[in-house]
């Protein structure tokens, strides 16, 4: 169990490459495991730790998780070989009742998300040749917590759509 207030969150992929599915996440508890250090000045990641998906930060870079229902994520140096960018966030607002606004998440944040891209990474999603996106949608869980948040990430592909791991980041890469 996790002692925080929002307690897990689901990942979904999107874009142009990849149709929305569930994909993995990781369930450990990352106040035991050691959390990622950053820079004072930039906030950047500069040590790879086990971070809450509620306290990961816009320019993360992350190892793919490994479970349907998120809790924490491996967060690394951008510098070092990751699967997934986090590029963008926004609050949803669809109202309170999970089961009605449960219809709507995906479509809304596919678009939000895609949007975001462009701006992100130089070019449409549609345009790049390996470069797709994913988010994290609030939990029924969570979603009784209050979260309404969600979590844009880039990652890259091969032509079985499967993750290609990167090094550096992917803004305004323009591939």
């Amino acid at each position: 169990m996790i002692l925080r207030t929002r307690t897990a969150r689901t990942l979904l992929m999107g874009g142009a490459l990849l149709a929305a599915t569930s994909l993995a996440g990781c369930g450990q508890i990352s106040s035991l495991l050691g959390g990622s250090q950053r820079d004072s000045e930039t906030n950047e990641v500069t040590e790879a730790g086990t971070d809450s998906v509620f306290d990961i930060q816009v320019g993360d870079c992350m190892a793919e998780p490994t479970e349907d229902t998120v809790t924490d994520v491996e967060v690394v140096p951008c510098s070092e070989e990751h699967d997934y960018e986090f590029y963008y966030e926004y609050e949803l607002d669809l109202g309170d009742d999970y089961a009605t606004a449960n219809a709507q998440i995906d479509d809304d944040a596919s678009q939000k998300c895609y949007d975001a891209f462009t701006d992100f990474v130089g070019i449409p999603v549609e345009e790049s040749a390996s470069l797709t996106f994913s988010y994290y949608v609030p939990s029924l869980q969570s979603w009784g917590d209050g979260d309404r948040q969600i979590q844009c990430m880039v990652l890259e592909v091969d032509e079985n759509n499967d993750i290609v791991p990167v090094t550096g980041t992917l803004k305004g890469s323009k591939r």
